[in-house]
């Protein structure tokens, strides 16, 4: 059970002892700390990137300056740029035999997680600090950072008990992820990233960027956007912006250099939606659906973004309906008006795309007369649906 929170009070004539000032700190800091864990999530606030420089035939990983915050809420300040040690890898015993298997290229080589850990180091005071008594007690606590390497697949620090009361983490270690690196086989660095490395024998997380927990989040100008990145420019970055005039809107598309959105889709408050682009299905049978009327012997027309080939080739499978054409006629082509005719569909049929459609017509005088029918060419309404086939990509 977590201990009750207490906050320094002081008083005319008081006699400060260490405890008291130390007990201010501690309110500010646990305060700020409650803050991070439950008002946001961890990760990387801003900067610490990974890249590498090859120029003088050494790989050089670099880590920019950055600040994170971990799960109990603590901040990671590096406020330098850090060359990493290769033999910090070597030495932490996370190196696995494909590590050093010569017969692999590098980029089958395993990824190697870089964690980030708050640390505080006690500062020893200069000579000119030191009052009576004081002896060589530090008067400094540094909010210092320790780099470290995980085994393929390690994931960090997911969950560190944590008390409702409690502030930073002090002497637990909470590691947060900030990106991976490979060894080249022998003894340095093959390679590194800051994001998700796609090759190699595992998957691999990419580091979390620190966000917000809300239920509600207010724009106190009437617009609210949201965009996918930071860039150096708003321009051509994809964003989202929910607008309060008109009766409200919701916009998505991606920025101009202005800051204003070049809207692809948009939903207004009547529920009514506009477009640019295509309706397309989430599944993985994704479908297309099309109708229309054809006439006999013709092909019907594949759906938009359909080809032959695909249907060839079993990626696409077609399933088609025909109907015969209801057309109120008198007479049919040809015929003489001043007599009576009726007709019947004779044939509606498609093999493939193509249709066959004809239909007969009967002259009621010829009825008894044993006249045979006129069949001729006719048309029908058709629905084609293309539908990936199962197990296609």
């Amino acid at each position: 059970m977590g201990e009750r929170i207490a906050r320094p009070s002081f008083f005319e004539g008081q006699v400060l002892r260490a405890a008291d000032l130390d007990l201010g700190q501690g309110y500010a800091r646990g305060t700020m700390a409650r803050h991070e864990r439950y008002l946001h999530t961890p990760g990387i606030a801003t900067g610490l990137e990974l890249t590498v420089d090859k120029s003088t035939g050494v790989t050089v990983v670099r880590m920019a300056p950055g600040l994170a915050i971990d799960i109990t809420g603590r901040q990671i300040v590096v406020d330098r740029e850090e060359t990493l040690a290769a033999e910090d890898l070597d030495s932490q015993g996370v190196l696995t035999p494909p590590d050093t298997d010569p017969a692999l290229e590098q980029k089958d080589r395993p990824w190697h997680a870089v964690f980030l850990t708050g640390r505080d180091e006690s500062a020893t005071p200069s000579a000119f600090s030191r009052g009576c008594g004081s002896g060589t007690q530090p008067n400094r606590m540094d909010e210092a950072y320790v780099i470290s390497y995980g085994r393929p697949g390690d994931a960090g620090d997911e969950s560190v008990p944590v008390e409702i009361t409690d502030g930073p983490s002090a002497d637990t270690a909470v590691r947060v992820l900030v990106g991976y690196v490979q060894w080249d086989g022998v003894s340095n660095f093959g390679d590194a990233k800051s994001v998700v490395p796609r090759a190699g024998a595992q998957p691999q997380l990419s580091p979390a960027y620190a966000g917000a927990r809300a239920d509600e989040v207010v724009a106190r100008s009437g617009t609210l956007a949201l965009r996918a990145d930071q860039g150096q420019t708003r321009e051509k970055r994809p964003a989202l912006v929910l607008d309060g005039d008109d009766g409200g809107e919701m916009r998505f598309g991606l920025q101009n250099s202005r800051g204003e959105v070049n809207t692809v889709f948009k939903v207004n408050a009547a529920g009514d939606l506009t477009l640019a682009g295509v309706i397309k299905s989430p599944f993985s049978n994704d479908m297309w659906v099309e109708s229309g009327t054809i006439s006999d012997g013709l092909l019907i027309p594949l759906p938009q973004g359909v080809t032959q080939g695909m249907v060839d080739d079993g990626k696409i499978t077609l399933h088609v309906t025909v109907t015969p054409r209801r057309v109120s006629e008198l007479f049919p082509p040809g015929g003489n008006s001043a007599n009576v005719f009726f007709k019947e569909p004779f044939e509606c049929r498609v093999d493939g795309r193509r249709v066959f459609v004809r239909e007969r017509w009967f002259e009621v005088t010829s009825l008894l007369t044993l006249v045979k029918p006129t069949v001729i060419p006719g048309a029908c309404d058709y629905v084609i649906i293309a539908s990936v086939a199962g197990g296609a990509s």
